[in-house]
């Protein structure tokens, strides 16, 4: 019998460590004394053995890997985990828009019934896609003969009907969605009695198995092997079990994901509701089209919904939903009214950053409020659903360089110069508690290009918002950093508008100014500023606040409809408040090029895409930030 010293040593797994195990093992063993076994036979025997244990062992590994969520990577082992924590991964989802739809037709029909899944055709970059609309719409005539419609939904994606036979003799019948782009928010499931019953009765997905009886008409959607999607019915116990000769219809829309995002323009696909004249009003372009769930967002996503229980009582909850069911949001993040400035009781605040664009529409909003959170949320509180506070950061960057050292010209220079600075926005900056640092900014600004010998940055914010003309209004400007009072120094600068001065008499070019925390409106005359208006608002120093009172702008003078103040802060280093999402735009890059040419002689060149009057067409317009 061999001691304890001779035993088999298992914990080493790789290939070369198990023969040589192997080896000394065997080595060991009185029948084997002052054998060679690399010169032998023995060493093929020995080979195979150590691929053998080699195999088994990284096989038996994976197979225990996929056994828990955290390690597995298998798509089938994943969703499978997250079956045990009740979540079903969201599946592929159609961009919706709303329209408003005329009818000018040459009878005089009482009604006009536009019938569900009426299709409309647009395209993004090219590529046509099919919009179906989600319900049936009536149409009345109005006064003037013409039959008219408003707030239509239509959701991307072709109509797909699958038909079914129920046999409960056959037990392993599956009831699967054969298509993995289905969108599975468009599902629609109905049994017919049978071929020769014709009536037909709708099932509702079961989310709460508490309130399902055994006659409840529902089903239970799960997603099956290869990113399909399966639905399953009740065993007359939990949920109504359908009987043979059943006919199980199952309807839904095969969509394209986030593709059709910004489509705004839609055209019929044949008649609607029996007629040709039709004219189509884009109320909100297509917004919301996602691809299914991933495996990493899956594994993010099922603890935390178990954690909801799919309810909404604390703020997490709010959270963790929307991530859930609505994929098309890039970033969430929610608040209790009793924390919001100022504060309002009875609510709870949800801000979204869509994946696609910068806000989410009217309609959209309203579909979260009513359709994702309405029976998830306690009675008492009321959720509202909100756009992030967009801050722009304006970066000003003067750069000496040699241009002997380089044989790239200015221009080049400065092109890769901006496109650092808007790089350093995508990649550091963008969603909720991203912070704006100096440092690691200046840092790639100087390794930009070997032939920088320094730079000279400085960084504001800016906002921009939506004035009522011809209407005295307030807005507040919430900055949220600190902005440094300093005597004869202008603090705030803003884009040029046209305003009444005190007197009554309308002044053009006029901007507002910071006089000790109390904001004017000025225009210049040659060097000199004149007041317009001497008390427009204030500035609050500390809270980085600017107040508007009277603000009453009568036109804006680059021909938008925003005004922009941007404001100089007391740190290079810029923190967002909560809902605040920094933001880097290419119109708010300025690079200044000193070349010193070895000689001490200068050039300068200044980005001709910088515009410190430039309004970014993405940037919020409410009245109050």
């Amino acid at each position: 019998m061999a001691d304890v010293s001779s035993k088999l040593k298992v914990s080493e797994l790789d290939f070369d460590t198990i023969k040589s195990n192997l080896k000394n093992f065997l080595s060991d063993q009185n029948e084997f004394a002052d054998y060679d076994f690399d010169a032998s036979a023995m060493s093929v025997l020995l080979d195979v053995l150590s691929y053998n244990t080699h195999y088994n062992a990284f096989y038996l590994n994976m197979i225990v890997n996929e056994m828990f969520l955290d390690t597995a990577s298998i798509r089938n082992s994943v969703v499978s985990r997250a079956k045990h924590l009740g979540y079903t991964p969201q599946s592929v989802r159609g961009a919706k828009a709303y329209v408003d739809l005329t009818i000018t037709p040459a009878d005089t029909p009482s009604t006009i019934i536009i019938a569900k899944d009426t299709q409309f055709a647009s395209s993004v970059n090219g590529i046509s896609y099919i919009f179906s609309t989600t319900g049936s719409t009536t149409l009345n005539v109005n006064s003037n003969g013409v039959y008219t419609t408003a707030n239509v939904e239509i959701s991307q994606g072709v109509p797909l009907t699958h038909r079914y036979t129920a046999n409960t003799e056959n037990p392993d019948q599956r009831f699967i969605l054969p298509n993995a782009n289905t969108d599975t928010s468009t599902l629609t499931v109905r049994i017919q009695t049978s071929a020769e019953n014709t009536n037909v009765y709708t099932y509702t997905i079961a989310n709460d198995t508490t309130t399902v009886s055994s006659t409840s008409n529902v089903y239970f959607l799960e997603e099956a092997e290869d990113g399909k999607y399966e639905v399953i019915f009740g065993d007359d116990v939990i949920g109504r079990k359908p009987v043979s000769g059943n006919i199980i219809l199952l309807s839904s829309l095969i969509a394209d994901g986030q593709d059709p995002n910004g489509a705004s323009t839609f055209n019929p696909v044949g008649s609607v509701g029996g007629y040709s004249n039709v004219t189509v009003s884009t109320l909100t372009s297509a917004s919301g089209g996602s691809l299914r769930d991933s495996i990493n967002k899956i594994k993010f996503n099922a603890p935390r919904s178990y954690q909801a229980q799919n309810r909404a009582v604390t703020i997490n909850d709010y959270k963790r939903i929307l991530e859930r069911d609505y994929p098309a949001a890039e970033a969430v993040v929610a608040w209790g009214g009793e924390t919001n400035d100022p504060p309002v009781y009875g609510k709870v605040y949800l801000a979204i950053k869509p994946a696609s664009g910068l806000t989410l529409s009217t309609a959209t909003k309203k579909f979260i409020k009513d359709t994702v959170l309405a029976n998830r949320n306690v009675v008492s509180v009321t959720p509202e659903v909100t756009d992030p506070d967009y801050l722009y950061v304006t970066v000003d960057t003067t750069i000496k360089y040699n241009s002997t050292n380089t044989t790239l010209t200015a221009a080049s220079i400065e092109s890769l110069l901006t496109n650092t600075v808007y790089q350093y926005g995508q990649t550091d900056l963008g969603s909720f508690a991203d912070q704006f640092r100096y440092s690691p900014l200046i840092k790639k600004i100087d390794e930009t290009e070997s032939a920088i010998e320094s730079s000279l940055t400085t960084v504001k914010l800016r906002r921009t918002f939506t004035p009522t003309l011809n209407v005295a209004t307030s807005y507040t400007l919430k900055y949220s950093n600190k902005i440094p009072t300093v005597n004869g120094i202008p603090q705030i600068t803003s884009t040029q508008f046209s305003h009444v001065d005190d007197n009554g008499t309308l002044r053009t070019n006029c901007e507002l100014q910071d006089a000790n925390g109390v904001l004017q409106v000025f225009r210049t005359s040659g060097s000199d500023r004149i007041i317009v208006a001497n008390n427009v608002g204030t500035v609050t120093y500390n809270s980085g606040n600017v107040a508007l009172t009277t603000f009453k702008p009568t036109t804006i003078t680059d021909g938008t409809s925003n005004v922009s103040i941007t404001v100089t802060l007391d740190s290079n280093d810029i923190t967002p408040l909560r809902e605040q999402i920094l933001l880097i735009s290419n119109n708010d890059i300025s690079i200044t090029m000193i070349d010193t040419g070895g000689t001490g002689q200068t050039t300068a060149v200044t980005n001709t895409t910088s515009s410190t009057t430039a309004t970014d067409t993405t940037s919020t317009s409410s009245s109050s930030y």
